[in-house]
């Protein structure tokens, strides 16, 4: 998804035609590239090397006795009493054991950091959660909040966690059908899965610009309060 191609001057005319017929305001902001889930390498490294230890004594793998096997010769033909060894041999192990983790840890976490792997491995919903975040995040940066009259509509899409939102202003849940944004998301993603984004944003555009008309005809200056184009961020 986030090799589709965008044509911003499309999309900007868009907007501009959207809102010659409204006072309210249209912006549409896409993500190109996926959000930072640093928490899913923690996650999946701590699980594995936690687990892995027991999987491996499941089918009969003595690591210790494996790694013991390759220690320096120089630790060979030492004697101690039984009790000293034995407390020797629990701490060798806790070592060893210890070791293993580490580097399953690191050798997961740094394969998953830095791969596809660490959007793959991150649960939908917490995708779509701080997609949701940051669909909001940009909705206030952008000043849409600050629009006369609060009608202001920003359509967001995060094109790698597969994400769309239109978000809008006070002032327009209180005149507006909520199905009309439904009906904008279907119509968003009907074009984005045939993979023509830049028609997916005017259809989307021109459906918010029909249902700002309906309830926010221009007034007599109608002053354009935002700029007239796709954010990329």
């Amino acid at each position: 998804m986030g090799t589709l191609k965008i044509d911003h001057s499309r999309i900007n005319a868009a907007i501009a035609r959207a809102e010659e017929t409204t006072s309210g305001e249209i912006t549409c902001v896409v993500k190109a590239k996926s959000l930072d889930y640093a928490e899913t390498p923690l996650a999946w490294g701590f699980g594995i090397a936690l687990v892995t230890p027991f999987i491996l004594a499941l089918f009969g793998i003595d690591i210790e006795d494996t790694i013991s096997a390759h220690l320096p010769s120089a630790l060979a033909g030492w004697e101690a009493s039984h009790a000293v060894l034995s407390d020797y041999n629990h701490v060798q192990a806790l070592a060893i054991y210890s070791l293993i983790q580490v580097a399953i840890f690191l050798i997961v976490y740094a394969i998953i950091r830095f791969s596809p792997l660490k959007l793959l491995l991150t649960p939908k919903a917490t995708k779509h959660r701080r997609a949701h975040e940051k669909a909001k995040e940009q909705f206030y940066a952008r000043g849409l909040h600050l629009t006369t009259g609060q009608t202001g509509v920003m359509i967001f899409c995060a094109l790698e966690e597969h994400f769309v939102e239109v978000i809008a202003d006070q002032g327009i849940y209180s005149k507006v059908d909520p199905s009309v944004w439904n009906e904008t998301i279907d119509v968003l993603l009907k074009h984005i899965h045939s993979g023509d984004l830049t028609t997916a944003f005017e259809a989307a555009v021109e459906k918010c610009g029909a249902a700002l008309s309906a309830h926010f005809p221009p007034d007599e200056n109608n002053p354009n309060e935002l700029p007239d184009v796709l954010i990329e961020i």
